[in-house]
């Protein structure tokens, strides 16, 4: 039997083959990227910044200026909280976020706090806390098990106000969640 090499125009077909496999799926995966995380942006009361397109957005109410919450994602959403607290000029980052402390406790359900320290985010001085709680749906017909939620804040302070920036999201997803929450940080600007 004889052995029958391919021809030239045989070779090439099969590295086009190759070659074009790969730039489609590189420019998928691009596409799939720029939907993800595409955004809208965010203004209000001298605070802006770039909000996750596709979420849910709850109109401004009281001090707090900005809640988008993911719907589609599983438990509990991944929530981002923009608020704008009044402050004496002689107030520290420590004390606002001893007050939040104090207020997530008496808010929310079995709630820990984890972590709190003063960080640096993108060049601001920051105060941060880690806490957790359990978020259980209020609708006794539905028979759901309740989420833990993990959450930071963060508090900066601005003059005769403080800027508090949360990111809550299930316990789950909390790490897969938080680049994105990082994105929305960085396009902060107050």
């Amino acid at each position: 039997m004889a052995n029958r090499q391919g021809s030239l125009g045989d070779r090439y077909a099969e590295i086009t083959v190759v070659i074009v496999t790969v730039v489609a799926l590189l420019a998928g995966w691009f596409y799939k990227s720029g939907i993800e995380n595409a955004s809208l942006p965010f203004s209000a009361e001298g605070i802006s910044a770039e909000a996750p397109k596709g979420w849910l957005q709850s109109e401004p109410s009281g001090d707090v200026l900005l809640r988008a919450t993911d719907i589609n994602s599983t438990g509990f959403g991944a929530t981002y909280t923009v608020r704008k607290i009044a402050v004496t000029g002689e107030a520290t980052a420590a004390e606002v976020a001893g007050l939040l402390s104090l207020e997530h406790a008496r808010d929310l359900l079995a709630f820990r706090m984890l972590d709190q320290r003063e960080v640096t985010v993108y060049g601001r001085n920051a105060f941060e806390i880690d806490y957790v709680f359990v978020e259980s749906n209020p609708d006794l017909t539905h028979t759901e098990i309740p989420s833990v939620v993990r959450g930071t804040d963060y508090v900066f302070l601005n003059g005769d106000h403080a800027v508090v920036v949360s990111f809550q999201a299930d316990e789950k997803n909390y790490d897969l969640d938080l680049d994105r929450f990082h994105l929305f940080l960085q396009s902060l600007s107050f």
